[in-house]
């Protein structure tokens, strides 16, 4: 069972705005590590130097989008078991059903619905 303060997660999201909110979800938590990064292609090189348990990704991003940064880390021998989550709102959530992507958390980010797709991936958060 994991706890949160034990968690390392990945927020990638080109609005630092939805990256601090993101990671003040994460806090309320009790998750301590979080990295955030600005695009797809840093966060892959942000992976290469640590590992990471959980990627929260936005969708619509230049670049990268959440769902090609999905496919390249499922699709990679080291990162494919890392569940990876996309964050976007139900009006873009039909565009991005992707068979990479293990679960979608609805922007603007809760509290209890971040809660509930963690553990329902990594286990329930002590």
């Amino acid at each position: 069972m994991p706890t949160a303060n034990s968690l390392t997660i990945l927020v990638v999201d080109d609005q630092q705005s939805m990256r601090g909110l993101a990671r003040q979800c994460l806090s309320r938590l009790g998750v301590q590590s979080v990295a955030l990064a600005a695009t797809g292609q840093s966060a892959l090189e942000m992976m290469a130097e640590r590992k990471f348990d959980l990627v929260i990704s936005d969708l619509n991003m230049p670049g990268l989008s959440g769902v090609d940064l999905a496919r390249k880390i499922k699709s990679h021998p080291v990162f494919s078991r890392i569940p990876v989550f996309l964050a976007t709102s139900d009006a873009y959530r039909d565009e991005a059903e992707d068979e990479t992507v293990d679960h979608f958390v609805a922007k603007p980010f809760s509290v209890a619905d971040m809660r509930d797709a963690i553990e329902t991936h990594l286990g329930q958060l002590t």
